[in-house]
């Protein structure tokens, strides 16, 4: 590989700016410079005069080539076509969910999915092994602590609902405990399982199960429940706590009154619950069923009052929890959207979004005034590597990271739609929404990986490199 020099552009991380040229050798960042202090070297010189030049996105929630817990279907996005997507939108590392079906120990799936993932994937990954409801009466717990020493995981997720996933409080406190003592992340899906099938089971016995009846049955109050015991638990025991895809405003006010009592807590919210809203799919049948995801896309009041939280420095990541199912079963797939039509409960759950997540963001949050540049790269790239262990090697451009750089042109615009998209959904949740600033250039350890939106010719499947992430000491 020869070297790169990036010369021209403006390093934007987040905490500042900087007027340099940037040198990579080996996949690495070796050098900052005074602009043209690399222009005689015998390297690969790339213009970025204009453009800025940020750390490649790291989303550490996607679902990708992920079963469903019943088995009935899977997504649509398996890890190449998924990791294609991530690349082309400016994101160079994911970190995905390893959930053991019924009857398969929890260390088998994981070997299993990394040998999926390492055969496919086109950037960097990582894994969130999924603490299985039978933890507190099996071995799970002790082939969780395995992985953790051997194989670099650095956290665990648990649900708080839905049969068959959702945990008890006792297993909460056992789980939150043991990974204090590994100096593992415990993250949560905060929904109180029980009021969510109470409002659900309501809803069907009056007859209200189109699909967007969804959102009523995922109130914000259940949300905003799960994160104030979950966040109580955690700190009975000492541990962390981190809360995934934040969609109740109510919901990010526990977390940062928890915050101001002492937890060490932190949060993510998804572009979908701040660039989409309930009333953009109310009514709508089928482009309905495309937006159910739990918890759900809630109305636009709901909206901007998440983005307060965001703006106020009590989100802290932006994750996408891509989880991409068509809307239509097409022959051969397993089924869809549409084997819901009419009945929410029905429909698997999910929206597309992990090549959306950095456009979005950056009309919705930095053009509009919400948020800065600089909180814009913490949000999408450097405050989810440092969470999750993957910091200094991810989510910067010192010297010493992996040069994973977006050339991004703030002049760039585009209108989103499902046709142009390298996801393989049939529809997008941002469809026709117009945004500026975009990715024109996607590097991924000093190897061109997209071009203005597309792959980059000959981009390898299978050129992702598993990462083994640092734990809290």
């Amino acid at each position: 590989m020869s070297d790169l020099v990036f010369h021209g552009g403006q390093v934007v991380s987040s905490d500042g700016r900087l007027d340099v040229d940037l040198l990579v050798r080996d996949g690495r960042v070796v050098g900052h410079g005074e602009r043209g202090a690399y222009s005689a070297l015998d390297a690969e010189q790339v213009d970025c005069t204009g453009r800025l030049l940020l750390p490649g996105g790291v989303d550490t929630h996607t679902h990708l080539e992920h079963r469903v817990a019943s088995g009935a279907t899977q997504t649509i996005d398996d890890f190449h076509s998924g990791t294609v997507a991530a690349a082309c939108g400016g994101t160079t590392t994911v970190v995905d969910f390893v959930r053991a079906p019924p009857g398969t120990p929890v260390d088998e799936a994981f070997h299993a999915r990394r040998e999926a993932a390492e055969a496919s994937c086109v950037v960097d990954f990582g894994f969130h092994p999924i603490v299985p409801a039978t933890a507190g009466e099996d071995d799970s717990f002790a082939r969780l602590r395995r992985l953790s020493e051997t194989e670099g995981v650095a956290s665990w997720k648990f649900f708080m609902a839905y049969p068959g996933s959702m945990v008890s409080d006792a297993v909460l406190l056992q789980g939150f405990r043991a990974a204090a003592e590994l100096g593992v992340l415990p993250m949560v899906h905060a929904e109180n399982g029980h009021m969510v099938a109470d409002a659900v089971a309501g809803l069907v016995a009056a007859g209200r199960t189109a699909e967007h009846e969804h959102l009523h049955g995922h109130p914000a109050s259940s949300e905003a429940e799960a994160v104030n015991r979950a966040a109580t638990l955690a700190r009975h025991v000492g541990a962390p706590l981190f809360v995934v895809h934040v969609s109740a405003a109510d919901a990010a006010r526990q977390v940062r009154e928890h915050r101001a009592a002492g937890a060490r807590i932190w949060a993510e919210t998804c572009p979908q619950y701040l660039a989409s809203s309930y009333e953009q799919y109310e009514g709508a049948g089928l482009l309905a069923a495309g937006h159910i995801c739990s918890p759900p896309i809630r109305e636009a009041a709901n909206a901007e009052a998440l983005w307060a939280e965001v703006s106020n420095g009590t989100i802290d990541t932006i994750g996408t929890d891509h989880a991409s199912f068509a809307l239509r079963t097409g022959p051969g797939m397993l089924p869809q959207k549409d084997s819901g039509a009419g009945v929410f409960t029905g429909v698997p759950n999910g929206v597309p979004g992990v090549e959306e997540r950095l456009v979005v963001m950056h009309t919705a949050g930095v053009l509009s005034g919400r948020i800065s540049m600089e909180r814009f790269v913490d949000l999408v790239s450097t405050a989810p590597a440092r969470t999750f262990g993957l910091h200094p090697r991810k989510g910067t451009l010192a010297v010493g990271a992996d040069a994973d750089v977006v050339v991004w042109d703030p002049a760039a615009e585009r209108v989103l739609s499902a046709a142009a998209q390298h996801s393989l959904a049939d529809y997008s949740v941002y469809e026709q929404m117009r945004v500026t600033g975009a990715p024109a250039a996607v590097y991924s350890r000093g190897e061109l990986v997209s071009v203005d939106g597309e792959p980059a010719p000959g981009l390898r499947r299978g050129r992702g490199t598993y990462l083994h992430r640092s734990r809290q000491p």
